[in-house]
């Protein structure tokens, strides 16, 4: 058996960067058209003018391309404004599920600005005073995008983001500055409903760009361009009867419904082509895309991206949770007491201290916005309530979601992510 790379012939996946979501190919197959109109929508951003917010909405499914495309939005717009080719102009990029306070948020676009805060040290407005003070100086505008969206309005520093990013003109007398802002949601509708403040609610109900799901034919072209203009594999490793056969899988279509899901499809060929690999295989076959998808390899929102962006304890607290399921194979719940005692367990063996009861419960909710777990609460004999947490869809508690992705592949990916941030803590 050969391991990857270590037969030429057996070599399929020649730039494994380019299989990721994370990366942003240079051409974006079916999504040009929200590319340009959202360009149209910030062109007195771009060519200049001050005074004024731009905000557009994407909306759409996991997998429709959104973030992908407003990163490559931001890439276009800094090569040609570092080439000259129209007004100074910065560009952001802010994932509120990984930023989730407000000095967060705004450092991080200070350091996109290109100033440097502390953690401590500075306040909120300090920072969003320098920051905006900075552009206006430097005579640049800026485009910033806000990913993650539904996760930001659900938290009591949200709307106040919102409501600076929209109105930083009337907040700051002297700073003038135009600014192009793209706001990511899963579910605009729903999210959008628990935002109190009008002001914020009406500003955000300008422009919305709805990303629908991906049928089986443009899944199909995004993985063809994705191997062979991307160069992501080896000509000739992958047929068109694998292409076929995930694209199929994962289209949506009118009548059969389905995900519509460009990165699912996409980790679904990378985890075929790499099991081809290690069976000293030189070409990806249908057997490997089969294994894939009943195996538990398959692309989830527990897949180890989702998992990196975690907080440290979210995921040792996800790991108790998936622990205890896995030694309690009758139970589809387990009570948060239980979790508790495991979490406090697995912070002991791992060095660190434990949270207290009400920031376990705050780390609980997260992951059930997340939509990484389910909660449900039960009467006890009427001596009160307790909560009662789940892992989303699971059948007979051995798997994870519609997905089939198994208990013990979360447990293992999990665990290699919570050693290797206490490493890179030391």
């Amino acid at each position: 058996m050969h391991g990857p790379g270590h037969s030429p012939l057996s070599r399929i996946v020649l730039d494994h960067r380019k299989m990721s979501s994370e990366y942003v190919p240079v051409f974006l197959p079916h999504r040009e058209s929200e590319v340009k109109e959202t360009l149209k929508h910030f062109y007195p951003i771009i060519r200049g003018e001050k005074g004024l917010t731009k905000t557009v909405i994407y909306d759409g499914p996991t997998g429709t391309g959104k973030t992908a495309v407003a990163k490559r939005i931001l890439l276009s717009l800094s090569e040609h404004a570092s080439l000259g080719k129209f007004p100074p102009l910065t560009t952001s990029y802010v994932n509120a599920y990984e930023l989730r306070s407000k000095f967060s948020v705004f450092r991080k676009i200070g350091e996109d600005v290109g100033l440097r805060f502390p953690r401590k040290g500075f306040s909120t407005h300090e920072v969003i005073a320098y920051t905006f003070q900075t552009l206006s100086r430097s005579g640049s505008n800026l485009v910033l995008v806000v990913d993650e969206a539904d996760m930001l309005v659900r938290q009591k520093e949200g709307e106040e983001v919102l409501y600076v990013l929209t109105r930083v003109g009337e907040l700051l007398s002297d700073v003038n500055v135009g600014i192009g802002l793209i706001v990511i949601f899963r579910d605009f509708q729903v999210s959008t409903e628990s935002i109190s403040n009008v002001g914020v609610r009406s500003s955000l109900s300008s422009t919305v760009i709805r990303f629908n799901p991906y049928s089986s034919k443009q899944l199909a072209d995004i993985l063809w361009y994705r191997v062979e203009k991307e160069g992501a594999m080896r000509p000739g490793a992958v047929g068109s009867e694998v292409i076929e056969m995930i694209a199929n899988t994962f289209g949506y279509d009118h009548q059969r419904g389905g995900w519509g899901d460009a990165r699912m499809a996409l980790k679904t060929l990378y985890y075929a082509a790499l099991r081809a690999e290690n069976l000293g295989r030189g070409v990806v076959l249908p057997e490997d895309v089969r294994e894939v998808l009943n195996q538990g390899i398959l692309p989830t929102p527990f897949d180890e991206e989702e998992i990196e962006k975690l907080q440290l304890h979210e995921k040792i607290l996800l790991l108790a949770i998936t622990n205890i399921l896995l030694m309690e194979r009758d139970k589809a719940y387990v009570s948060i007491g239980d979790v508790e005692f495991e979490y406090e367990d697995l912070c002991n063996n791992y060095g660190i201290k434990p949270l207290k009861h009400t920031s376990i419960w705050e780390r609980v909710q997260v992951l059930k916005n997340k939509g990484l777990i389910d909660t449900r609460v039960s009467s006890m004999d009427g001596k009160g309530r307790t909560t009662q947490i789940a892992l989303p869809q699971v059948p007979e508690v051995e798997y994870l979601g519609i997905n089939r992705v198994p208990l013990d592949v979360l447990k293992k990916v999990l665990q290699e992510s919570i050693e290797e941030e206490l490493r890179s803590a030391h």
